[in-house]
């Protein structure tokens, strides 16, 4: 799928606007989600996506070639989204450090949930407890979204090893504080 979207990307940025549709309808939902994990404002982050896709399509002509175009929305989206928390304070620098990482368990089934979904849930919150912003956001990037080790360095701003060690040093922490099955069922949902 990812050689797929490169292409659709070209095509795009080639004037095709059936690949900008493509776009917009493949990573809308991605976006909006990792979007809402830094502010809770909804309205915000719609208004950023809209933005980033506008800006987008005016100038796709002068926008490079990409070998993943999800990263490269995820960033475009990250820094219309602290340049938004920018603006409205008032034009104070907002480090992507000092942006939140908002995780929140969601139960994915129809029916009740089970007094294991229960359990699942209380130590999601335990963990996300543990863990610091930046860590939350690294294991998204890896586990949730697929993203390399070099675009989480990028998105992160901090070098390849530091990107690693992070991950590294999060999932070290999970593992030590729960038993290895719900580790393991936690992870399966984790940042949905």
């Amino acid at each position: 799928m990812d050689k797929d979207l490169v292409k659709i990307w070209d095509k795009f940025r080639g004037g095709d606007e059936f690949s900008f549709s493509i776009l917009f309808e493949t990573f809308l939902d991605p976006l909006y989600r990792y979007g809402m994990k830094f502010v809770a404002d909804e309205s915000l982050v719609k208004d950023c996506i809209q933005d980033l896709f506008i800006k987008l399509h005016n100038n796709r002509a002068s926008l490079s070639p990409t070998t993943n175009p999800k990263f490269y929305l995820l960033l475009s989206l990250k820094n219309m989204i602290l340049d938004s928390i920018a603006k409205n304070r008032r034009l104070t620098y907002v480090s992507p450090e000092d942006l939140p990482f908002i995780a929140t368990y969601q139960y994915l089934n129809d029916q009740e949930e089970s007094e294991n979904e229960e359990e699942i849930k209380e130590k999601f919150e335990q963990v996300m407890n543990m863990l610091n912003p930046r860590q939350k956001e690294a294991i998204y990037l890896r586990f949730q979204l697929g993203l390399s080790y070099e675009e989480i360095s990028e998105l992160l701003q901090i070098n390849y090893q530091s990107a690693r060690n992070l991950i590294h040093r999060s999932i070290s922490k999970i593992r030590e504080n729960m038993d290895f099955t719900l580790f393991i069922a936690l992870f399966i949902k984790m940042f949905d």
